[in-house]
């Protein structure tokens, strides 16, 4: 009988235990109600027209309830040349404030390039797509 009482006190305090670890919310996981809301990413370059062995700047402006996302936790620019996989890199972009981030790029070789930045803020992740053509 004895034995009983402490195998049940034993369970009880182990699921006591359980439930108060589950009834902390969401502490820890950097979830306030600011980072449900979407964030907005808007991919370009500078020039617009492109050229062999011309700088050109792919920015990427990160918003979210159009406020300038300063502190991205990951923005990276993939860049693949059609028709030529072995032309593939993905690049951290630097940081320039207001919500802005930059990769410097010069282009080798003509062609159509398939250009994506990769965004991570919170649990959020967007990674939109465009197409820029280098001519010779």
């Amino acid at each position: 009988m004895r034995r009983k009482f402490w195998l049940t006190g034993a369970v009880l305090l182990v699921v006591l235990a359980l439930a108060g670890c589950g009834s902390s919310g969401h502490d820890g996981m950097n979830m306030d109600e600011g980072m449900m809301e979407p964030i907005k990413v808007d991919l370009s370059w500078t020039p617009e027209q492109v050229k062999v062995g011309e700088k050109v700047s792919i920015e990427v402006q990160v918003t979210q309830e159009d406020k300038k996302v300063d502190k991205a936790d990951e923005v990276q620019i993939e860049i693949i040349k059609e028709g030529d996989s072995s032309v593939h890199e993905k690049t951290e972009a630097a940081n320039a404030g207001e919500g802005k981030y930059v990769l410097e790029k010069t282009f080798d070789s003509s062609g159509t390039y398939s250009i994506t930045s990769h965004v991570t803020y919170g649990p959020q992740h967007s990674m939109p797509t465009k197409k820029l053509t280098v001519q010779d």
